[in-house]
């Protein structure tokens, strides 16, 4: 990933903003807290959280960045979404039918109790994107750094719903 300053982003007297609309950064072990008192029943809520906030985050940078292609669209994501704080995501793979998205040095990882629950969260980050990039998706992840101890990356297939595979 390279390093930037996230285009739009702006800090003034405790106030974070991404092109005009304030924004708080979120501590991974709410998400861990959540899937401790919810157990099985905060996989939805943690998919549809990250849904939704992918979907909002692409939106927004789709808008103001105008990206021309899907490469040009998948490459904002993982770069802003890199940028954020929940591990290094790239691009492993990419058609018009699937995007394959590694993800290194996951932020569970970091906890003292790592949990899928954060992987939750990210597979419903990458159906937010999926779905504003192919219209309608299906994420799932493949490989996964926190189930096997021996694995050091992530792996998650963004499928198009809308062609056959």
């Amino acid at each position: 990933m390279k390093d930037l300053k996230i285009k739009g982003l702006e800090s003034k007297d405790g106030k974070v903003k991404l092109f005009d609309e304030r924004i708080v950064f979120i501590p991974p072990n709410i998400i861990t807290l959540l899937g401790q008192i919810y157990g099985e029943g905060s996989v939805p809520i943690l998919k549809y959280l990250g849904k939704k906030m992918g979907r909002h985050l692409i939106e927004t940078w789709e808008e103001h960045l105008r990206p021309k292609t899907l490469e040009q669209l998948t490459e904002i994501f993982v770069d802003m979404v890199s940028a954020s704080g929940w591990g290094n995501f790239s691009i492993v793979d990419m058609s018009s039918k699937k995007i394959q998205i590694k993800l290194s040095y996951n932020i569970s990882k970091e906890e003292k109790n790592p949990t899928q629950d954060i992987c939750y969260f990210i597979t419903g980050l990458l159906t937010g994107f999926g779905d504003f990039a192919f219209y309608s998706s299906k994420v799932f992840e493949t490989k996964c750094s926190i189930t096997k101890q021996n694995e050091t990356s992530c792996m998650f297939i963004i499928e198009n719903r809308n062609v056959e595979l």
